[in-house]
């Protein structure tokens, strides 16, 4: 047998040898993606109607918050109605307040000056 012969068989046998772990390798990624589809197919099955109640429970919180903010909104209306009557009311009510006190205190002086007169 000639050198080149012997190169051939060595070349031919590496060849075989590296197709043959390629191979398994091959088996063996395509054994790894069919769990991975399954993995993936239990993940839909289960994420799936999850998301689904998780945008049931978001709806039902965005109108939740929508009434919130008409509450919010009415209150508001409210406590300012309430401010402005507040403040009327003072207007209304400190003007005779004074003028009471005011007639009050005259009444007062006017008496305390008729009895320094008579005495």
């Amino acid at each position: 047998m000639t050198a080149w012969d012997l190169v051939a068989v060595v070349v031919t046998v590496c060849a075989i040898v590296t197709m043959t772990v390629l191979l398994l390798v091959l088996f063996q990624l395509v054994s790894v993606l069919r769990e991975l589809r399954s993995a993936a197919d239990r993940l839909a099955d289960d994420a799936l109607p999850a998301v689904d109640g998780l945008r049931e429970t978001v709806n039902h919180a965005d109108i939740e918050l929508q009434r919130l903010q008409g509450v919010i909104g009415a209150a508001e209306e409210v406590s300012e109605n309430l401010r402005s009557a507040g403040r009327a009311a003072s207007r209304i009510a400190t003007t005779p307040i004074i003028k009471g006190r005011a007639i009050v205190a005259g009444v007062r002086s006017g008496i305390g000056r008729l009895k320094r007169d008579r005495i």
